[in-house]
């Protein structure tokens, strides 16, 4: 464990905390087993395992944890915790970086920037710290290899006032804000006004960074569409470029005022990127009150999928 003393910047209203966890991990996984025509299935088993640990054996992953204050959900401690094992077990590196922050642009901005200048690292990883989600979620969007991933889930908002029909009978209360939430994520539609969906992704318009995948080369693909600017003073020492890219500055689109998700991906599509929704986990997202939501049950429960 490796921690970076903090940070505090008398000129500015934000306290800013950087702390580095580094997963330790070997540099190499020896496959014991050869895969012959004759071979045991238990034995076919253990070689795709390996394999696949070959794989994720090449993922470093900069775990990026934006903050307002320094306060995280006890549910996501858990989810983080179960998340790091779930990376240590199949073969991926990571470090966990935080940043409290009352800027949240400019957090995500100095995030991707960070990255950038460390090579070392393959992806970067959004967790909104107020969300409960699965391990599994984050290691299928690894494995899925997406330029730009993200998981669809629940806005925290509700329409209190909306009322309920008779097609909701039968249906729980979870069940029921499930089927009527709104969701972080605007799906690509098809000529028939319909969205295909292949193991669980999605192609779409944006997605939503509270569990967002994201390649070094989205990033630099989508610099050209970015300003750039001189590091704020309190980032200097941590982005030695001098370069600060404007990845996550709000942009408008057909003359409305889009939030910090939306306009990096209106500028990764620009730069020909295509972003991918994850609608097949389920992600609770804490408010005043709670909001559990899958995207695509809430399709099923709307008729919209069978």
């Amino acid at each position: 464990m490796h921690w970076i003393k903090p940070y505090a910047s008398p000129k500015s209203e934000e306290v800013i905390h950087f702390a580095i966890f580094k997963s330790k991990q070997n540099e190499t996984i020896s496959v014991h087993a050869a895969c012959t025509i004759k071979a045991s299935i238990l034995a076919y088993i253990f070689c795709i395992t390996n394999f696949l640990q070959l794989l994720m054996s090449n993922h470093r992953v900069l775990i990026c944890l934006p903050t307002y204050s320094e306060e995280v959900h006890i549910n996501f401690a858990f989810s983080l915790l179960d998340l790091t094992r779930a990376l240590t077990k199949s073969g991926a590196s990571y470090e966990t970086l935080h940043v409290a922050s009352s800027h949240i642009i400019r957090a995500r901005n100095f995030f991707a920037n960070y990255f950038l200048g460390r090579p070392e690292f393959t992806h970067l990883l959004f967790l909104d710290t107020d969300m409960k989600f699965p391990a599994e979620a984050v290691l299928k969007l690894l494995a899925a290899d997406k330029a730009i991933a993200g998981v669809a889930y629940p806005f925290r908002r509700m329409d209190l006032n909306r009322s309920i029909s008779a097609a909701d009978s039968g249906l729980t209360m979870r069940e029921w804000l499930e089927k009527h939430a709104e969701y972080t994520m605007t799906p690509v539609l098809n000529a028939q006004g319909n969205f295909d969906f292949v193991n669980g992704f999605v192609e779409a318009r944006h997605v939503g960074t509270g569990v967002f995948l994201a390649r070094r080369d989205a990033f630099e693909l989508t610099k050209p569409f970015s300003e750039c600017y001189a590091p704020p003073s309190q980032y200097v020492s941590m982005v030695t470029s001098g370069e600060f890219y404007g990845f996550f500055e709000t942009i408008e689109e057909d003359g409305l005022y889009q939030g910090e998700d939306v306009s990096f991906c209106t500028r990764a599509r620009k730069a020909g990127l295509t972003i991918w929704a994850l609608i097949d986990q389920t992600v609770v997202h804490y408010g005043a009150s709670e909001v559990s939501g899958q995207y695509l049950q809430a399709m099923r429960l709307n008729g919209k999928v069978t």
